[in-house]
């Protein structure tokens, strides 16, 4: 009996063994296999190797044997060094940043243009000294700089610190100046909106901005997608996943409790499905009020009757996500969508009954999430998802070819930039692309980024835009260049605005943090020259540290009497007291 029970031992050991040796052999080529390829690579190789699969796997297709994966024919080999080339290859364009000339004699007129207005941008390495010197010398005797030299000067200081405004426990929207700078408005998913402005009694170099009003919306639902106000900063408008505008009249500084007054479009007939605005926008004479609205259709309203004027229908063939107007006192509209086209609408036409565009720009892959103007009649630019940036311009319209393969572009994705990653071959031209440039360097993912034109105070020499990566790219319309990228957010940045008369941007992000982007000679390796003979006066620049806290006092420690002092100390020993050494 004990010799069976001992040989049974034995071979239950010997199996064992024999088990965990093959487990052991195939963890060590797992390990030979990886040591010579990054994680990141091989992680998001297989994600694009799973992709592939589901896209040309059946839907009758129910063995998921391994069999069935080592015959399937579905899976693309390459070897790891195919694979590292060519995330590599992806990465340094969408991190270094990328630009495409299209129309060389448009931009060449466009970089013309932009030298006119501020000259070619300077050197920071060996005229820096001179130019803080010369920016503080200006400031305290008076204004004596002309609008080229000023922007000439601005170009070279871009911002390059933050500062926080404001932090709450909710997804930032929308961020824009308004009042000329005066102050600033956030939207946020809460359901409220909030003004910022820097304190008064101090100067604008030392005091930070805080926040002087809160207006609650009457009607949200899920967040607030986009916000508007007036140049004289008397009316405000917001849109949500409605098929109405609201707007509102700030008569008073601080007033919170405001009427809402909602313009729609339907009246009492029933919605069968909720409609979105993802876009409004005031006319420069604060007259009219035009929207984008996810029924492919632009609606143009009357503000002082509160009556709707015009209505585009299947103005696009899908998401109309952008509108804007050309210029100040401009006829012309801007529209984009999620057909990867931009269409230009003139008003002047509509009196005859005609509501077709007057042209058509085509060359993006996917779904345009927000058009801007440069505010000369001129050039405009587009942000999409394919993750580029392209500038049009106006005397050159795309052809009905063009905008076919754009169509065929759009159509053939099928990725969700909401939760997917951005998937390869995003960077290939489209036939009958007319752009002026296309700018790459920046992720669009998420939510509908936005990308503008840098104010007049620059000669509109930048383009900005937010970035899924929590950054803000800053681009170089004369180098093709990224010339700054902020990070300092944890999530997608969905809007930023440049201030139109100093060098300051605002921007928000989901992480709830309102950051104020502003130039330090720190963060440069420079020190400005306040010992200057010329300079008599102490610069009033404040901490960049966004984190300030005020140094507290320490307090005082009273000290004890004398009596306490000469006190002695209570025996502490645990052994008894006849214990002797």
């Amino acid at each position: 009996m004990g010799n069976w029970i001992t040989s049974t031992l034995l071979r239950s050991f010997d199996l064992f063994q024999r088990h965990h040796q093959r487990q052991f052999q195939q963890f060590h080529r797992f390990l030979e296999y990886s040591r010579g390829s990054d994680p990141q690579t091989v992680r998001t190789a297989a994600e694009i190797v799973a992709l592939q699969r589901m896209k040309n796997r059946n839907d009758s297709d129910t063995d998921f044997s391994d069999d069935d994966e080592e015959t399937s024919g579905g899976c693309p080999k390459m070897t790891p060094q195919e694979e590292q080339r060519m995330f590599e290859r992806e990465q340094q364009i969408a991190f270094s940043g990328r630009c495409t000339i299209g129309d060389h004699e448009s931009c060449h007129q466009l970089r013309t243009d932009i030298n006119h207005r501020c000259g070619p941008r300077p050197s920071t390495s060996s005229n820096a000294t001179w130019n803080i010197l010369n920016r503080d010398v200006q400031r305290r005797n008076g204004p004596v700089m002309t609008a080229a030299s000023r922007a000439h000067l601005l170009n070279t200081h871009l911002p390059n610190k933050k500062r926080r405004v404001d932090q709450l426990r909710t997804k930032n929207f929308c961020a824009q100046y308004i009042q000329n700078g005066r102050k600033m408005v956030v939207s946020s998913q809460d359901e409220k909106i909030r003004f910022y402005q820097r304190n008064p009694e101090k100067s604008k170099y030392r005091s930070r901005y805080y926040q002087c009003n809160e207006l609650r919306v009457d009607h949200c639902n899920w967040s607030i997608l986009d916000t508007a106000v007036n140049q004289q900063g008397d009316l405000i408008s917001y849109c949500t996943w409605k098929d109405a505008v609201y707007i509102g009249r700030m008569e008073q500084e601080d007033n919170q409790n405001i009427t809402w007054f909602p313009i729609d479009w339907h009246g009492e007939q029933p919605m069968q499905n909720q409609c979105a605005v993802f876009c409004v926008r005031f006319s420069d004479d604060s007259e009219q009020i035009v929207c984008g609205t996810s029924e492919y259709s632009i609606h143009v309203f009357d503000v002082e009757q509160r009556r709707r004027i015009r209505t585009i229908v299947n103005a696009h063939e899908d998401d109309v996500n952008s509108v804007c107007f050309a210029d100040y006192g401009s006829n012309l509209i801007y529209s984009a969508g999620d057909d990867g086209l931009v269409k230009v609408w003139d008003k002047r036409a509509w009196s005859d009954g005609d509501v077709i565009p007057v042209g058509v720009f085509a060359g993006h892959r996917d779904g345009v999430t927000y058009v801007d103007s440069r505010q000369d009649e001129r050039y405009l630019l587009s942000n999409s998802k394919d993750q580029t940036i392209k500038v049009w311009d106006l005397r050159k319209f795309s052809c009905q070819g063009g905008v076919e393969a754009t169509r065929a572009c759009v159509q053939s994705q099928h990725w969700d930039y909401r939760w997917q990653p951005a998937p390869p071959g995003l960077c290939q031209p489209v036939q009958g692309d007319t752009s002026v440039m296309t700018l790459r360097g920046h992720s669009v993912l998420h939510t509908l980024v936005r990308a503008k034109f840098s104010p007049e105070n620059t000669g509109r020499r930048f383009i900005y835009t937010g970035c899924a990566r929590g950054e803000i790219v800053v681009y170089d319309i004369v180098t093709g260049t990224v010339s700054r990228r902020l990070k300092g957010h944890q999530a997608v940045v969905r809007e930023c605005d440049w201030h139109p008369q100093e060098n300051e941007i605002v921007s928000t992000s989901w992480d709830g943090v309102t950051t104020v982007w502003t130039w330090d000679e720190r963060a440069e390796g420079v020190i400005a020259p306040y010992d200057h003979p010329n300079i008599h006066q102490f610069g009033d620049e404040d901490s960049c540290d966004e984190l300030y806290q005020p140094i507290k006092k320490p307090q005082r420690k009273l000290r004890k009497p004398i009596s306490a002092r000469n006190a002695k100390c209570p025996t502490t020993s645990s052994e008894p007291d006849d214990f002797q050494i």
